[in-house]
């Protein structure tokens, strides 16, 4: 594959911005999604020196300083083009976060490089959500530093991004998050990518830790476990920008091949999903934003289940379409298909799973 990114300019709209990235971006998904060649390092970098890493970063850091709204719809256009390409990116957004709320030495001394996306940041925190005993444990060595013993299934990534946060408990009950450099190291293991069904060139491995050295330097925050779990637990509960830019891309799709193929029936199909779409979207993002969006948790919750049905069904029916052109491996619309599945899964709790379900059922 050759890149050969356009010449846009530090500073502008960040809307404009991804909208420019996005063409290249499409261009190159098929080649980002297949294993055998991947997400491009070069154009991460590129992209993080379009000020895409930092889009809500504060601007005295280096960051573009924009609202989350404004973040969320730059999600859309990246998703919508290439999701395998933002789904490493917004790996990013964790650890810039968390040092931006951090006193930690591993927030101060990567605060500003993860701002202005000079450092890449990657995650392995997932195991966090999960049920029963800690998958990594943090135990006290010395006055200051910490041993780490267990595995992180997902990590995203791996190869791509400069530095990896890594997640564990401690018996006191708190989460200590370790900014590490994203390579081995002693007791540090990371297995094979894994052969995804979507998303296989994300460089996604599993973290195996045994008794791996964290010295006091590289911790990032040391937060109580149940609350980590109550901010997580309200955030993973609103659509995700991605999943609407995927939506959104095939509506239009759909659109496009009614008219381009002179199917009557798909410019229908893609008008009565998009009268559908727009509402939900608003709505979604409304609540998402709402100071008061903790009173409307069951309805962002049912909003996440519908627009996520709504996305496959979508899907579905581009390749309807299409027709047998979607069986091509480098088409476009059956890796959508199967990225509307991804969506699904992405950051899915008990009460999403109950939501989706719901949606899929039509209670």
């Amino acid at each position: 594959m050759s890149v050969h990114p356009p010449d846009l300019t530090l500073g502008s709209d960040p809307l404009a911005l991804a909208r420019g990235a996005a063409e290249m971006l499409l261009e190159n998904a098929a080649d980002s999604d297949d294993p055998a060649v991947g997400v491009q390092r070069c154009l991460l970098r590129w992209l993080a020196a379009q000020g895409l890493y930092g889009v809500a970063a504060p601007a005295e850091l280096g960051g573009l300083g924009r609202d989350e709204r404004t973040l969320a719809e730059v999600e859309e256009i990246l998703a919508g083009a290439d999701a395998a390409t933002w789904f490493v990116l917004t790996q990013h957004r964790t650890p810039q976060k968390l040092t931006l709320d951090s006193t930690h030495p591993a927030a101060e001394e990567y605060r500003e490089a993860l701002c202005r996306g000079d450092e890449l940041g990657g995650i392995a925190v997932a195991h966090l959500r999960r049920p029963g005993p800690p998958a990594i444990r943090a135990v006290p060595d010395g006055r200051s530093g910490w041993r780490f013993s267990g595995r992180a299934e997902w990590c995203t990534g791996w190869g791509l991004v400069d530095l990896v946060l890594i997640a564990g408990v401690a018996d006191s009950g708190e989460v200590v998050f370790a900014l590490l450099p994203a390579h081995e190291r002693r007791g540090l293991r990371a297995s094979e990518p894994y052969s995804l069904a979507v998303m296989g060139g994300t460089r996604t491995v599993g973290l195996t830790l045994d008794d791996v050295p964290v010295d006091a330097s590289e911790v990032a925050a040391v937060v109580p476990v149940d609350q980590w779990r109550r901010r997580d637990a309200g955030t993973v509960v609103d659509t995700k920008p991605a999943t609407l830019g995927l939506l959104l891309r095939v509506i239009d799709e759909t659109l496009r091949t009614g008219h381009e193929r002179d199917r009557p029936a798909a410019v229908e199909e893609a008008r009565a999903l998009a009268s559908t779409a727009w509402p939900l979207r608003e709505r979604a993002y409304e609540l998402r934003f709402s100071p008061e969006r903790d009173r409307f948790v069951d309805e962002r919750l049912e909003l996440r289940g519908r627009i996520a049905e709504l996305t496959v069904r979508a899907a579905a029916g581009l390749v309807a379409a299409r027709g047998g052109s979607a069986m091509y491996s480098s088409s476009h619309e059956q890796r959508w298909s199967r990225e509307a599945m991804f969506h699904l899964v992405q950051a899915q709790t008990d009460d999403v799973r109950a939501a989706q379900l719901a949606a899929f059922s039509g209670s």
